[in-house]
């Protein structure tokens, strides 16, 4: 068999491999495993823990994260350890199992009131009697008769206010329909 004979290493090559120079350039970084900085309460001083920015704004805490039920349904006791554990999910996680609320009526609605009828003081004091009656018959709760009672003044407000500003025009349109008066000399 014949023998092989390698050729002799170039000098560039050699030169190449024979001094560690990229070693001598190279950055190694900061020790990670010398003692982090803390503050009194013994906790990482800002900017020296492993993240030193902290999470950036508009990223929502995952300690606080609401599971989504429809995409990974919890077991039944899997729900339970979960909400004994943080009980501030339960409103949260009951607005995704549980239908959304009706829609409100409108008290005034569901007692037969119509407040752009409204004209007159006596209208007024009718209606409002109408609510008292209703919540003491357990029709409405007494917030809904407040509400009902805020939007009559309002109305009963927006009349007198109209009625304020109307009263120069109607006397000035008065005064333009009456003839002057006539001379009695002539």
């Amino acid at each position: 068999m014949s023998e092989a004979v390698a050729d002799p290493l170039s000098p560039r090559c050699s030169l190449l491999l024979s001094r560690p120079r990229i070693e001598e350039y190279q950055s190694l970084g900061p020790d990670r495993f010398l003692p982090r900085p803390r503050d009194t309460r013994g906790r990482f001083a800002k900017g020296s823990s492993g993240n030193p920015r902290g999470r950036p704004p508009g990223i929502r805490n995952p300690k606080r994260r609401v599971p989504d039920l429809v995409a990974r349904p919890l077991s039944p006791q899997a729900l339970l350890h979960l909400l004994e554990r943080k009980p501030d999910l339960l409103r949260p996680l009951a607005a995704q199992v549980l239908a959304p609320p009706l829609a409100a009526t409108d008290p005034a609605e569901r007692l037969g009131i119509d407040l752009s009828s409204l004209r007159t003081v006596e209208d007024f004091r009718q209606v409002l009697a109408a609510v008292m009656t209703a919540v003491a018959r357990g029709q409405i709760a007494p917030a809904e008769a407040a509400r009902v009672a805020r939007r009559v003044r309002a109305r009963s407000r927006a009349l007198r206010r109209c009625a304020r500003l109307t009263r120069p025009l109607a006397r000035k349109a008065s005064l333009a329909q009456t003839p002057p008066p006539k001379d009695a000399r002539v």
